[in-house]
């Protein structure tokens, strides 16, 4: 007698596949929510992290770390650019003695190419004589990395980071105490980390809790994106005519300035370690580059930005981290960036 061998059919192993299918549709955005919701979190931390060390630093030095260092005219050949962030500071406390023991800051950082065909003479590659924190500046820390951001990393510059200092509403670049703008003889620099600024919390009027200090910025990768690139806009000499300005161009029909934000997290420059509140999260990044005369002339947007859905991680002074909706209300988020605007804010 021929038992007979008991088997699916092609039906059976059709409806089997389609079930598991149908699983795997229903199973993968819970799994891709679960993800990003841990990298969400560990996004917060790292900045908690950032909050406590430039608490640390506070506590030692009695005030903030600058956002920029001096320019370095004493290094031969050394571009205004390369200059120390507020990263590079509070490496100590961020357990990097080491790292922050090996830099020199007797010279400048040296600096990737931030260059575009479009411009190709912005912000070359500058390294010091004898090479100096030519290996420092690459190191690549972790903690100034959000995991939702998946950008590449060069094998030349693995050095970047996704968490810039508040620069306030003071659109203008350079604009500081010691440089103040020819094109704006009245604006005032506002916010917490700027162009050589001593900002103690004390000058914080606002309250700790109402004052930015950091805030996420997405990555470039040196590819077309228009959520990295910088456009090149017409100059402006208030706040709403850069907001205007950058917001009103045609990107199809604009010069790319950059695509490296957030390159290197040892230079103090807007592409990489400072951002400001002139627009809300998530807009359009622009720089102005028919401006006279110092860098205090040059119109800046640069919001903060992130790949988590519909807004950004954001530092208070007070330590606090706090998710900022895309949609806040322009008054209000402007509010949150001036240290010392007597604004009322309310929920945000």
């Amino acid at each position: 007698m021929i038992r007979q061998r008991k088997a699916f059919t092609l039906i059976e192993l059709l409806v089997v596949i389609a079930i598991i299918g149908v699983l795997i549709g229903l199973l993968l955005p819970a799994v891709q929510k679960i993800r990003e919701s841990a990298n969400r979190l560990s996004c917060q931390n790292n900045l908690k992290q950032i909050g406590l060390a430039l608490h640390n630093y506070h506590d030692t030095h009695r005030r903030l770390p600058y956002g920029k260092s001096p320019v370095y005219a004493n290094v031969s050949g050394a571009p205004v650019y390369a200059r120390w962030s507020t990263h590079s500071l509070i490496l100590p406390y961020l357990e990097q003695d080491n790292l922050y023991r090996s830099l020199n800051f007797a010279f400048p950082p040296e600096t990737p190419d931030m260059s575009t065909p479009d411009v190709p003479d912005y912000m070359l590659a500058y390294q010091n004589p004898g090479r100096m924190n030519a290996n420092a500046c690459r190191v690549r820390l972790p903690v100034f990395l959000c995991p939702s951001d998946t950008a590449d990393e060069p094998a030349d510059w693995p050095g970047q980071t996704n968490y810039a200092g508040n620069q306030g509403t003071a659109f203008l670049c350079d604009l500081c105490e010691a440089q103040p703008s020819t094109m704006d003889p009245g604006e005032k620099p506002n916010g917490v980390f700027y162009f050589m600024s001593k900002v103690r919390l004390a000058d914080m009027i606002d309250g700790t809790s109402q004052t930015a200090m950091f805030c996420e910025k997405i990555r470039g990768g040196n590819s077309e994106n228009p959520r990295t690139d910088m456009y090149m806009m017409m100059n402006a000499d208030t706040l709403d005519m850069t907001l205007n300005n950058c917001l009103g161009l045609d990107p199809n029909m604009s010069m790319v300035v950059t695509r490296n934000q957030g390159a290197a997290w040892a230079v103090g420059e807007m592409c990489c370690t400072t951002y400001n509140h002139v627009s809300t999260p998530n807009t359009r990044v622009c720089g102005a580059m028919d401006f006279q005369g110092t860098m205090s002339n040059m119109a800046m947007q640069v919001p903060p930005s992130s790949y988590h859905s519909k807004g950004v991680n954001m530092l208070m002074a007070d330590g606090s981290v706090h998710f900022i909706a895309d949609t806040i209300d322009l008054t209000t988020w402007r509010a949150l960036g001036t240290r010392n605007g007597r604004e009322v804010i309310g929920d945000f």
